[in-house]
């Protein structure tokens, strides 16, 4: 990570999983008036880690990516230990933690000052509907922390339903490639240098699976999502076999829109 620009810390979760892939990463941004992105899963150990990076310094405030736990569960821990306010865009199916905790309703443009420059907010829903990325103005040049949007290795993440919106999803990436990152920096998995190279090719990963899933229909499949998620995953074990067939539901409700 040495490569990254200045004034970045990253403390890794200890939630390894084959959707976490080597765990999430929560990131803090400055020093002195820093803002932590993802606080992570509910685990003190991990909420030891990051009150001991921050030194003692209050956060401007917690930036959730989106509501699922294992990038916000320990959000209100956080709060609670630091005082820093909680930010979250709207939209979340659920909440790990209850509504009074969220201090700031997060808008697009909504912008924190750090002492490492400023970071903005990104609406990319797709993921799921309060997905943001935060854009990062820093001395090397802009950088993206991009949730779940993308993750750090492979071509594909989960855009499943319910939350899942593959039209929105695709247009995320097209908001993200226009804002011309450096760098990517996903909740899970390593930095992404070819910022241009990854959203392509996670683009084309998904409009390929839309256009599988549209062929069999064409050719008389029966539009059951567990059905299609067989023929086009092969044999999964659980709980990757329900993600998959979720994530074709997700394709079956967007094909009218794309």
């Amino acid at each position: 990570m040495s490569d990254l620009p200045r004034g970045l810390r990253v403390v890794a979760a200890a939630n390894a999983s084959p959707f976490t892939l080597d765990g999430t990463r929560t990131y803090i941004v400055g020093c002195e008036r820093p803002v932590v992105i993802d606080p992570g899963p509910d685990d003190p150990a991990h909420v030891h880690a990051v009150v001991t990076a921050l030194a003692g310094r209050r956060p401007v405030a917690l930036l959730l990516t989106h509501a699922h736990p294992d990038h916000a569960a320990a959000a209100p821990a956080l709060r609670a230990r630091t005082g820093a306010p909680i930010a979250l865009a709207p939209g979340a199916h659920q909440l790990p933690f209850p509504t009074d905790v969220v201090d700031w309703t997060i808008q697009p443009g909504d912008r924190w000052v750090t002492d490492a420059g400023p970071v903005e907010a990104l609406p990319t829903p797709g993921h799921c509907p309060d997905h943001v990325a935060f854009l990062w103005q820093s001395d090397d040049g802009p950088t993206a922390f991009v949730g779940d949007l993308l993750l750090g290795q492979g071509d594909t993440t989960l855009v499943a339903a319910p939350e899942g919106d593959v039209v929105a999803y695709l247009e995320s990436l097209d908001r993200l490639e226009a804002a011309r990152p450096r760098w990517l920096l996903p909740g899970h998995g390593p930095p992404m240098a070819d910022p241009a190279a990854a959203i392509a090719r996670f683009r084309a990963h998904r409009r390929e699976r839309v256009a599988q899933v549209a062929r069999r229909l064409a050719a008389g499949a029966t539009p059951d999502p567990a059905t299609l998620a067989r023929e086009l995953y092969g044999p999964l074990p659980a709980p990757l076999d329900r993600a998959a067939a979720a994530s074709v539901e997700a394709i079956l409700r967007a094909l009218d829109a794309l």
